[in-house]
């Protein structure tokens, strides 16, 4: 059985780890969005440390950020093995809910958001997982968010 612990902390744009911003601003060049990095509403970073059990075991360790500005939701995951990778949606192109509400979570516990609807980077609707542990700055996170996308959808 796979064990992960996560730690989730409130941080600035400016205290984010310089890879996960180099791939937040390569993706938003690559599709035109502009200044994505400025009004926002609340930054995350997530530690993720997975350790695997059996032959092929060993420990991976992720590291995550996501942010909410009035009109985006932006996350960015890198790891060991892979270079940081940048996703965009709107706000009013997703859904967002808390993965222990979903049945997924009775198959398989985590801690995080499920996203679904139109991404930036695809031409149709996906779903994601975003990472953000149940202390107190996941928690305010998800708060921040949820009154986000309620301002949104009344645009």
């Amino acid at each position: 059985m796979n064990m992960t612990s996560r730690k989730t902390r409130a941080c600035t744009l400016e205290k984010k780890d310089e890879g996960l911003k180099a791939a937040i601003r390569a993706h938003g060049i690559k599709y035109g969005l502009g200044d994505i990095e400025s009004d926002v509403l609340m930054c995350c970073e997530t530690i993720s440390v997975q350790q695997k059990k059996g032959l092929l075991g060993g420990i991976k360790t992720t590291l995550s950020a996501v942010y909410v500005t009035p009109k985006w939701l932006v996350w960015v995951d890198s790891n060991e093995r892979n270079d940081a990778g940048a996703s965009t949606a709107q706000l009013k192109h997703i859904d967002v809910r808390d993965y222990q509400t979903t049945a997924s979570y009775a198959i398989m516990p985590d801690q995080g958001l499920n996203v679904t609807g139109r991404y930036t980077d695809r031409n149709r609707t996906g779903i994601t997982f975003i990472v953000l542990d149940s202390e107190p700055d996941g928690q305010k996170f998800r708060q921040v968010l949820d009154e986000a996308l309620k301002r949104a959808s009344k645009r």
